[in-house]
């Protein structure tokens, strides 16, 4: 234990480490371990007294030890495992989500089905050797039907299996971690997985946010010793009656749970330790009465005469095995406070120390408080507040991540000073959402110690109402003789600039014109509204009361039918005209169809807005929709059909290109995304080109494909990129190519006319990103009063939203000539790609598993000097990246 010592090592889920053995060996060894409990299944059909005294005396109860030594030995090799996962292997799973009430009921059923073999075990179990044998048959067919129905391992391994929750306790704590062989990469099939992090998987649990999942994981610990003790005192065959043994084990279950409750619940010890000592007291009860039967077993085969010190002796090990438990579970809840940086006092109020001493066992560290749930969570050298609170499984919500759209405020009820100081975006977000001084934004804040935050940003008080812009020193508008600027579009671009311009003229008249009659909102986040319960709740960006407190008027569900350049003026189709003495044009930029005729369908859909994907939600419920097919395999089609699958149809991705997000990822990057994706249950298509639509009505039915068969569907999604909406400016004769072409200010050929956002066009400058657009805005604002600035390219790094997997990418994908490329090395659990051109990164991305991917961002959004780093890039190590990010 001691050699591991570093809680990042010790700590390190299944794709940070490496088998011993190879995959062949493997497979030998599962073929073998299956084919040993066919065999004895059969003994126990055709001579139960010898196959009984096996399976009772020597297979069941060397289970326990084996799972305080190396759990993950037990689930490499498990015949039920195995099986399950064979589907898998094969690629014959229909890979479906396990539905949620069974999810969640998941765990009550294994426990129920343990219990009753337990309590079956005196009347039928221990005597009838054909009725196990049938026992046995069955759990392994239950199994292999749950991996060709569910994804990953959530059919069987981890959910219903009755060995899963006494793998959970007593191998909480592994001496040896023998890593997950299963899943090549996680699909995100079970909550707190015990395959991805064996070792962190008990912390998890017990404070988990959800009060029924911790308990119900609690109360089997609690209740452990007292059944054990229950069964062994009534001995296998009691001589009273039935109910009454079924009462004692009931008793002794009651009795134990109790206990556990008390300590917990009235004594200020940590939940982790307790739940230990119940472990290493479960483990010593049942080898003090299971050593003995072990050591009869083998004198029974072996034909020899156990003397009593060895009697004795077995005996003991239950004391050796609950000792080993409890010292690797102690040592191991010290290297996880280790994780946080160094230990600090929070300065809160008592009962918040006790709470928190509680739950991390009276040391203290670079911890997050939930103030809601009282939940406390570690967070990682260097993470963000965000990244912790997502790592926790906390609800939050999240937006371009850059401090721009203000979609994760938090307030922070203590512990303000161990966060980074605010940036002047995030400053100015916050100042704009009304929140400075009580709230910050959780994406940019790094932790360095304890915190105790509120997700809620209304908990900062009825005081919490948006400021007006503070007027600037100078007001540059009167200085450059501009009286009033309507800006028509109001998505990131338009109100970037609004905001912009007020903070350099009080005296300024600002109007913004939507087509939508919405407010602004998080634009990035709609695909929560198609499988989301809580429709826009949380997608509005900013207080109604903003605009008022700014003077900004905003003219919602307008359209702007046509410009008057030469009266400077706005024509609306409501007749009305709104004169300007500059004019911004962010009138972003539309989805594009694979037909002209597509939107005329009723089950055809683009997602680009609120509304539509409202409206994609509302169709999947009133036509029973079970399959969806989704053309075109960019980021927003993968997100697409990552939130059609969390509606719970079968989704079917098309892509023309050989691989899926071509423009961002090289082969095996794609490679590995298709693999998380199919592993999920999204069907991938590449180089699948639609050759015609089948129609019948008002409905689609098909599309067949021109190198296959017709893809069927109940609602067709087209994400086939955007196409810039030119046709006001083109109408008005501005230099229109694929986009308003404007100059390094934003400028139009109209000096009078600036354009932002995705309708701009820059050259080198890529569009539908939020920091960019942001950008623009700024330098248009700025640039119409006289205060000119260049437009600069943010730093962007693009990140897929999908909950199961970590995807990055910067910049470029391919190397040129002369650059320098490093990668990740074969078989890495994450695919990684840096192409440095001169010493400068000029291209990165990243995928992996969730979370993952922090110190890799962070390190390309600072463009930090890679150079040092070369020799271990070369040989694919990226841990030191994590030292670099962090500033070790």
């Amino acid at each position: 234990m001691n050699r591991q010592a570093n809680p990042e090592t010790f700590f390190a889920n299944y794709t940070k480490r490496r088998s011993t053995l190879p995959p062949a060996a493997w497979l030998a060894l599962r073929v073998l371990v299956l084919l040993v409990t066919l065999a004895l299944a059969g003994l126990l059909a055709v001579h139960p007294a010898l196959g009984l005294k096996l399976w009772w005396g020597l297979a069941i109860p060397v289970v326990p030890a084996l799972l305080v030594v190396a759990p993950g030995l037990w689930r490499q090799v498990c015949p039920m495992a195995f099986l399950n996962q064979i589907p898998r292997l094969t690629g014959k799973s229909r890979a479906r989500p396990l539905p949620g009430r069974l999810k969640n009921a998941a765990f009550v059923i294994a426990v129920a089905i343990f219990l009753a073999c337990v309590a079956a075990r005196a009347p039928l179990l221990n005597r009838h050797g054909e009725l196990v044998a049938v026992l046995i048959v069955g759990v392994l067919l239950v199994a292999l039907a749950g991996g060709l129905v569910f994804a990953g391992r959530s059919g069987w391994c981890g959910t219903f299996c009755p060995l899963g929750p006494i793998q959970r306790t007593y191998g909480h704590a592994p001496l040896v971690v023998v890593p997950n062989g299963y899943c090549p990469t996680c699909v995100g099939c079970q909550k707190n997985c015990y395959d991805f992090n064996p070792r962190g998987a008990i912390f998890a649990d017990l404070a988990d946010t959800d009060p029924r999942y911790a308990a119900q994981r609690r109360l089997f610990i609690g209740l452990l010793p007292g059944l054990i003790c229950a069964y062994f005192m009534q001995g296998p065959a009691p001589e009273y009656s039935y109910p009454v043994y079924l009462l004692v084990l009931l008793a002794g279950c009651c009795a134990s749970a109790g206990l556990y409750a008390i300590l917990t619940s009235c004594f200020p010890l940590s939940p982790h330790r307790v739940a230990a000592v119940f472990a290493a007291l479960a483990l010593l009860i049942f080898y003090g009465y299971a050593g003995p039967i072990i050591l009869a077993t083998l004198a029974h085969f072996l034909a020899f005469t156990a003397p009593e010190w060895a009697i004795a002796a077995s005996r003991g090990t239950g004391l050796l095995a609950g000792l080993t438990l409890l010292i690797a579970s102690l040592h191991a809840e010290r290297l996880f406070h280790q994780a946080a940086t160094k230990a600090v006092e929070l300065p809160v109020d008592n009962q918040r120390k006790t709470q928190l001493r509680t739950r991390f066992g009276g040391k203290q560290g670079a911890t997050v408080t939930d103030r809601e749930s009282g939940v406390a969570f570690p967070v990682a050298p260097g993470a963000t507040l965000l990244d912790a609170i997502e790592t926790a499984g906390l609800k939050i919500n999240y937006g371009c991540r850059a401090g721009l759209c203000g979609a994760d405020p938090v307030v922070v009820c203590a512990g303000a000073n161990y966060l980074s100081a605010p940036s002047d975006d995030e400053s100015a977000t916050l100042r704009r959402l009304g929140l400075e001084g009580k709230a910050r934004l959780a994406c940019m804040c790094r932790v360095s110690g304890p915190v105790v935050i509120d997700r809620d940003p209304n908990s900062a008080g009825p005081s919490t109402t948006p400021a007006a812009a503070s007027p600037p020193a100078t007001d540059h508008a009167l200085a450059a003789g501009v009286k009033r600027v309507v800006i028509v579009g109001n998505g990131v671009a338009g109100i970037s600039a609004a905001e912009q311009l007020r903070r350099l003229s009080s005296s300024l008249q600002i109007d913004v014109v939507s087509s939508e009659p919405l407010h602004f909102y998080n634009r990035m986040a709609i695909g929560r509204l198609i499988y989301g319960r809580t429709g826009m709740d949380g997608l509005q960006l900013i207080p109604d009361a903003w605009y008022g407190k700014n003077r900004v008027e905003v003219w919602r569900n307008s359209i702007v039918r046509a410009i008057d350049r030469s009266e400077q003026q706005v024509i609306l189709a409501t007749g009305e005209r709104l004169p300007y003495d500059r004019l911004i044009l962010a009138t972003g930029a539309h989805a594009t169809t694979p037909a002209a005729d597509f939107l005329s369908f009723a089950n055809a859909f683009v997602l680009r807005s609120a509304d539509d994907a409202q409206a994609l939600r509302s169709a999947a419920q009133v036509r029973r929709a079970r399959r969806a097919l989704v053309i075109g395999g960019g980021v927003l089609g993968v997100e697409a059909a990552d939130a059609l699958h969390h509606l719970g149809l079968h989704v079917v991705l098309l892509q023309r290109a050989d691989r899926l997000m071509n423009a961002q990822l090289d082969a095996p990057g794609a490679a590995r995304l298709t693999a998380y994706l199919e592993g999920i249950g999204i069907q991938v298509l590449t180089q699948a080109v639609v050759e015609r639509w089948e129609g019948k009505g008002d409905l689609l039915r098909g599309a067949w494909l021109a190198h296959g068969p017709c893809a069927r569907a109940d609602l067709f999604v087209a994400c086939l990129g955007i196409g810039a909406n030119v046709q006001l400016a083109r109408a008005a004769g501005l230099h229109v190519e694929r986009g308003i072409v404007v100059d390094a200010a934003m400028r139009s050929s109209d000096p009078h006319i600036y354009a932002v956002g995705d309708v701009a066009e820059l050259p080198g400058t890529p569009g539908g990103l939020w920091p960019i657009a942001a950008a623009q805005a700024a330098v248009a604002a700025s640039a119409l009063l006289g205060q000119p600035a260049a437009y600069t390219p943010p730093r962007v790094v693009l990140q897929l939203k999908c909950d199961g997997i970590d995807l990055r990418s910067f910049g470029e994908i391919s190397a040129r000539p002369g650059d320098e490329e490093f990668t990740a090395a074969p078989g890495d659990p994450a695919w990684w790609r840096l192409i440095l051109r001169q010493g400068v990164l000029a291209g990165a991305l990243y995928v992996g598993p969730p979370r993952s991917a922090k110190d890799f961002t962070r390190a390309v959004q600072e463009g930090l000097d890679l150079t040092p780093l070369r020799a271990e890039l070369r040989r694919g190590d990226l841990t030191a990246l994590a030292r670099l990010a962090s500033g070790r």
